[in-house]
């Protein structure tokens, strides 16, 4: 991916404001937030998609939400949270604050919430979903699973946390390479820290996938 020539906002400062802003109101983010690199990405991601609108699994105090917003006046941010945590509420507050109207928050556990979602809104379609959610494999199958039902063929997907070596990342590195062996997603891009590669290696941080859903299978009769 090449680096946008016009970047709209400055990615290690807005993590620095959002991460200031919440433990001002004694809101400390959850540990392994996304790092000023992955901003980067995701930001350029919606850029380069021309995306307006964007479903993610995963708010936590709201970084790549304010990423995403940030890319064009337009965009829009559906995001599904557990929200137990302050930092969620006080994230969502801070969002609200800054692109009034264009965040939405559904509150509860993805594994149910999404198929809820979709159920209640048949036809509404994102440009990008960005999953970034619970470790454990069987909540990362369902939300790659559960969004295609919000997304079209060729819809943008980035799945994050692809370390399978460390404990938040064996679930999600697992259900990835399910979804890309059953024919669910092509991956075309991989990503460790912030840098390209062909495969991720045992050193790496942090590492993430760029990926588009595939068509549905047609069931006959």
């Amino acid at each position: 991916m090449t680096t946008s020539a016009h970047v709209p906002v400055e990615l290690a400062a807005l993590k620095r404001r959002i991460t200031r802003h919440l433990w001002l109101h004694a809101s400390p983010p959850l540990e392994g937030s996304s790092s000023p690199e992955e901003l980067q990405f995701l930001l350029e991601t919606t850029l380069r998609s021309d995306a307006r609108r964007i479903v993610e699994i995963g708010f936590n105090g709201g970084f790549s939400a304010q990423t995403f917003l940030s890319a064009h006046p337009d965009t829009t941010v559906l995001s599904f949270d557990l929200g137990r945590r302050r930092a969620a509420r006080t994230g969502k507050a801070y969002v609200d604050e800054l692109f009034p109207g264009r965040h939405t928050l559904i509150e509860g556990d993805s594994r149910f919430t999404v198929s809820q979602y979709a159920g209640e809104h048949p036809g509404e379609t994102f440009d990008l979903a960005f999953i970034d959610g619970g470790h454990a494999y069987e909540n990362a199958w369902a939300d790659i699973t559960n969004l295609r039902a919000l997304c079209r063929t060729g819809t943008t997907v980035v799945m994050d946390d692809l370390v399978p070596w460390r404990p938040w990342g064996a679930g999600p590195a697992r259900a990835w390479s399910q979804a890309i062996t059953e024919g669910l997603v092509d991956q075309h891009e991989l990503y460790q820290d912030g840098k390209r590669v062909a495969t991720v290696g045992q050193r790496a941080t942090r590492a993430w996938a760029l990926g588009s859903y595939r068509a549905l299978p047609v069931v006959c009769c």
